[in-house]
């Protein structure tokens, strides 16, 4: 399900709230996870006129994968996009790997 911009007030409105709060999460679990994951996509990949990418990420790598779980990150990929911005598998790839990885060292 792609999400616009204003959908928070929009949903805020739609359910008669008179605030709305910031939820922090560092999981990619459940509904929280995926629009705290697809606003940090959003925050991350800036476009200089290709294809939006992290300026941070220096280092290109080849990672096998089990075919459903690169169906997954697929999915996930056609979640996170927009119109003016198009998200690879490989993309949400490396932001799930670095949140996984920060909580490990």
């Amino acid at each position: 399900m792609k999400r616009k911009a204003n959908d928070r007030e929009r949903i805020a409105k739609a359910l008669g709230a008179s605030r709305v709060v910031e939820v922090q999460t560092t999981s990619h679990q459940g509904p929280l996870g995926l629009l705290s994951l697809r606003e940090e996509i959003v925050r991350r990949l800036q476009s200089t006129g290709g294809r939006p990418t992290d300026p941070d990420w220096t280092e290109r790598r080849c990672v096998p994968f089990k075919q459903e779980i690169w169906e997954g990150l697929f999915r996930l990929s056609k979640e996170m996009s927009t119109d003016g911005r198009k998200v690879t598998p490989a993309q949400v790839a490396a932001m799930l790997v670095e949140r996984e990885l920060a909580k490990v060292v």
